[in-house]
């Protein structure tokens, strides 16, 4: 299923003096696919100021940060993060910013040590906690959409294991979680 990103254009019409100040209240939703991580042009970890490779999942380290439009302070502020543990992609960086992009495809410059290199995962829509990476496997605990989880591994079926921060450790299916699926 396509995630859908809406843009807000307002409508600028010119059409006598009460007609504009009419158009000038209306919004126009303009749909487009927001970007997915296919499109993210690779760098080998020998090419970058970290050295490690690009695209790659990092997560907050504290659970405040701001998302400027470029890499330094003077940038403006674009988005604010609040979730300590939140995963990101990184998609580009600079010796002290990273460029990431977020569970909705919005991207900003986040400075360098408000990242950590922990792998979490966010649950995609309510799911199961197995305690076996099989679907007839015991559920150990449902997990709630939105929930923030560390990644331990996932499996070749595709199946990952997750544990929460009270040590729930558990099973669940790949496609129920954004954080986890390879990058390259």
């Amino acid at each position: 299923m396509k995630r859908l990103k809406l843009i807000s254009l307002v409508l600028m019409l010119t059409f006598g003096s009460s007609a504009s100040a009419v158009a000038q209240d209306k919004v126009r939703r303009v749909v487009e696919d927001v970007p997915t991580l296919k499109n993210i042009y690779r760098v080998s970890a020998a090419k970058t100021p970290s050295g490690f490779p690009v695209p790659r999942y990092v997560s907050l380290k504290v659970g405040r940060v701001n998302g400027r439009t470029g890499p330094s302070r003077q940038h403006p502020i674009a988005w604010q993060y609040q979730r300590r543990g939140l995963p990101l992609v990184v998609v580009a960086e600079t010796d002290m910013w990273r460029k990431v992009r977020d569970v909705q495809g919005d991207e900003s410059w986040i400075h360098k040590p408000a990242l950590s290199g922990e792998r979490r995962v966010m649950i995609l829509e309510e799911a199961p906690l197995r305690a076996k990476p099989r679907e007839a496997a015991r559920v150990k605990a449902v997990m709630d959409a939105n929930a923030l989880l560390k990644l331990i591994e996932c499996n070749e079926r595709q199946w990952c294991q997750i544990e929460s921060d009270d040590g729930f450790k558990g099973w669940t299916p790949i496609n129920k979680l954004w954080g986890a699926h390879r990058l390259y």
